[in-house]
């Protein structure tokens, strides 16, 4: 048995109390219990609209559940911001309210608290203009305008639509957030190996460079400094084809050994062996190379 879903609470600033039972009329609708009223209804409608009756009311709010909370000035309806500002997807504010501050003074408050809340203006046509309004708010995505008198049908697909948005945009920043986490544990984790690489260059007597599968050099034990004469970063993010002129990227994915000549700053030139040993559990895979380099003679 499917639960109901969970209620959303829409905050209305008027300070008309007739709006505030208006609106939750139109935005909580209340359930009809009586079986033989409810069929009484639907066959009223099949007779007017000469359309089938359906065996059930139709979900005017297409599943969605709200409720309204109310507050009959703007600074009760900012207070109610500031007590908990993660509360509300969507406000309602209307534009006149004597003898306290308008509407603008009131979004401006609600959004100092919480800038993300969709927030819809009530408005006569003899209020603000457009370009009154811009002009105080700017043309945020999350600011609309609601000419009175509205209709119930106006008020439920703004709602509607809004709290379909809102779950939207709520799962884009939720997967962002997850991406980012991700992100950071991975470079973490690559962090973490090349502090291993390195640790594993150190011990070995050889001279020997780490390199990535497209051949940069990413690190060198000191023998390797003494080696080719110059200090790691010299070394360090050079192609290892600069150094070792026959070992060319891509590298193999598996242990191979080449000859290659050995190039060196401001000295001669060196034969010498290569050993490739590729690390981690998927060599070749975008992964890291060891290059044990033994000299076998003058070139």
């Amino acid at each position: 048995m499917s639960s109901e879903p969970a209620s959303r609470p829409i905050l209305v600033v008027d300070d008309n109390p007739d709006i505030h039972v208006l609106m939750e009329r139109m935005l909580v609708p209340r359930p009809l219990h009586d079986p033989e009223m409810i069929r009484g209804l639907l066959a009223l409608e099949s007779r007017l609209f000469g359309a089938e009756a359906p065996e059930e009311a139709p979900d005017l709010l297409h599943g969605l559940r709200f409720t309204i909370e109310s507050a009959h000035s703007g600074m009760d309806g900012i207070a109610l911001v500031k007590a908990n500002p993660s509360r509300y997807f969507l406000a309602f504010v209307d534009m006149r309210m004597p003898p306290g501050i308008d509407g603008i003074e009131t979004i401006k408050g609600i959004w100092s608290v919480a800038p993300d809340i969709y927030t819809v203006i009530c408005t006569a046509y003899s209020d603000y203009s457009w370009d009154e309004i811009a002009s105080e708010l700017g043309c945020p995505p999350n600011l609309l305008i609601l000419r009175k008198p509205f209709e119930a049908i106006e008020v439920r697909q703004i709602a509607t639509t809004i709290a379909r948005m809102y779950d939207s945009l709520s799962g884009v920043r939720t997967s962002v957030s997850q991406l980012e986490e991700e992100l950071v544990i991975a470079m973490e984790s690559v962090s973490q190996l090349e502090e291993r690489s390195r640790a594993l260059l150190a011990e070995i007597a050889e001279p020997c460079l780490l390199l990535d599968s497209a051949g940069e050099i990413l690190g060198a034990n000191p023998s390797a400094h003494d080696l080719f004469g110059v200090d790691e970063k010299l070394l360090y993010g050079r192609d290892v084809a600069s150094v070792l002129v026959d070992v060319q990227a891509p590298l193999p994915a598996a242990r191979a050994v080449a000859r290659s000549r050995l190039v060196r700053p401001h000295s001669r030139a060196l034969e010498a062996s290569v050993t490739l040993t590729p690390l981690g559990s998927q060599p070749g895979a975008g992964g890291e190379f060891i290059a044990r380099i033994r000299v076998t003679q003058d070139a």
